[in-house]
């Protein structure tokens, strides 16, 4: 039995998330997820399901309920960053404050994964943080999720550089295959190609 992980690809439908001045954070954050499932896919024993795969509306409680009624192992919810100071970019990790330490565990690999990739492209690290530390002081989908659930931050969409970054599709490639092999990784998954060799 492989390992099953839910991609929750933020916001959509009539909510946009942040609005930036060439994209959307409900639009970023669904490509983003099909990169991700493309990259997983290629690795032995994983399996993926995405919340929404169209730009449709969801609650909170449906996307938590999505996973819970798959019974995923992980939830893994994407967004960029809706942050107060516009001027502040960097990526940061969220896990609900009750989270135990399977979870927190989960965090701190992807974390780390992820902002040693993103140290290149002058992205700083602004940590592991608890859900009441968001902005809307709590995530209600990482508390209603039964399997451990970390939601992934990068950068608030209005700066140029992230405009530029987003634009490039191999930067978005890059990134969902750093994430993807975070998650592999971390469940000791290995590639197909290397399996079959």
């Amino acid at each position: 039995m492989g390992v099953l992980i839910c991609l929750d690809p933020g916001h959509g439908g009539t909510d946009s998330g942040m609005v930036g001045s060439m994209f959307l954070e409900k639009d970023v954050c669904l490509d983003l997820a099909h990169r991700i499932e493309r990259e997983l896919q290629k690795f032995e024993g994983i399996d993926v399901t995405l919340t929404r795969r169209y730009d449709v509306d969801l609650t909170n409680n449906e996307r938590a309920g999505w996973a819970n009624q798959r019974k995923a192992d992980l939830f893994v919810s994407l967004h960029t960053h809706g942050m107060l100071d516009r001027d502040q970019n960097g990526f940061s990790t969220y896990v609900s404050v009750v989270a135990g330490s399977k979870v927190r565990r989960v965090q701190c690999c992807l974390h780390n994964q992820v902002t040693r990739f993103l140290r290149t492209f002058g992205i700083c690290d602004l940590g592991k943080r608890n859900d009441t530390e968001s902005k809307g002081g709590q995530i209600i989908e990482l508390r209603s999720a039964d399997m451990p659930a970390i939601t992934l931050a990068l950068s608030p969409l209005p700066k140029n550089q992230h405009h530029e970054l987003f634009s490039d599709l191999s930067f978005r490639d890059q990134y969902a295959k750093c994430i993807a092999c975070g998650l592999a990784s971390i469940y000791e998954c290995q590639t197909k190609e290397s399996i079959s060799s």
